[in-house]
């Protein structure tokens, strides 16, 4: 079975060069959802082996599975199409990290169960937006059948194993994006967040960054619900433990990371003096 591994976890497998204590998988084929930001979407003409900007090259599960225990955690990106979800635990059930992570969109709750039997310890829910994007952004299924998924999810992951995207910029008003994440915390899920980044291809490639002024905002808001703490931590990549995309949002050559990962954060902490 092939999968598509990012050009992190791809360097790594080919060359043993680590660039995150994470190995990061995609199922192949693009998504029949629509929506404008995504490079997998229906609506894009973008290369399928990109997922914002990281490219991601297709393997073969078998000859790389041995390969991925060198990580503290493997994180399967999941897309809409024909008998995914049958898929996923395929892929997942091959795999025997002890910390496994799956991002998915809404799916009954006896699936979920089927998750957790296979050993997935957190789950990523890819809401994306706010509530009064959502026809705007094009997102698949209702903004109340996402919220009652991720009722669900913490139902059957616990408290804060339930890892709820977040894109800064898509359009949203810093008071709906706040007002958003307060909701969430309140359910027990936690939140990981992403700038907005425009990817030719898709329909938002014109669409313009958001300030790095505003996105620290909302890091910093987020470490506080999160932590109860203030302090330069919140600018770190927020996900499930170990997890740090490395310049999903941004080049390594910018000046300024949206998110910082954990291994420049004592570079970060210096120069921010």
């Amino acid at each position: 079975m092939k999968v598509l591994v990012s050009a992190g976890t791809y360097y790594f497998i080919k060359k043993g060069i680590k660039l995150s204590n994470t190995a990061y998988l995609l199922q192949s084929g693009g998504c029949n959802a629509s929506c404008k930001f995504c490079t997998q979407s229906m609506l894009s003409n973008a290369d399928k082996t990109y997922l914002s900007r990281v490219k991601w090259y297709p393997m073969e599960l078998e000859e790389i599975k041995d390969l991925l225990n060198s990580f503290a955690r493997v994180c399967l990106q999941t897309v809409i199409k024909e008998k995914f979800e049958d898929e996923v635990i395929e892929i997942m059930s091959k795999i025997d990290s002890k910390r496994k992570s799956v991002t998915i969109t809404p799916v009954d709750k006896q699936y979920l169960i089927k998750l957790k039997e296979i050993g997935i310890d957190y789950l990523g829910v890819g809401l994306d937006t706010v509530k009064s994007m959502w026809r705007e952004v094009r997102k698949p299924y209702s903004y109340e059948r996402y919220m009652d998924f991720i009722k669900d999810a913490v139902d059957v992951f616990g408290r804060r194993h339930v890892y709820v995207h977040l894109i800064v910029g898509l359009g949203e008003s810093e008071e709906e994006m706040v007002n958003t994440m307060k909701e969430l915390y309140a359910l027990g899920a936690e939140v990981a967040l992403f700038a907005f980044t425009p990817v030719k291809g898709t329909p938002y490639e014109k669409k313009e960054r958001p300030s790095l002024e505003y996105y620290r905002r909302i890091q910093a808001l987020r470490y506080k619900l999160s932590t109860g703490k203030d302090g330069k931590e919140a600018f770190l990549t927020s996900g499930c433990p170990s997890c740090d995309r490395p310049y999903y949002n941004e080049s390594p050559l910018d000046k300024e990371l949206y998110n910082i990962p954990l291994r420049d954060y004592k570079w970060f902490s210096a120069s921010s003096r």
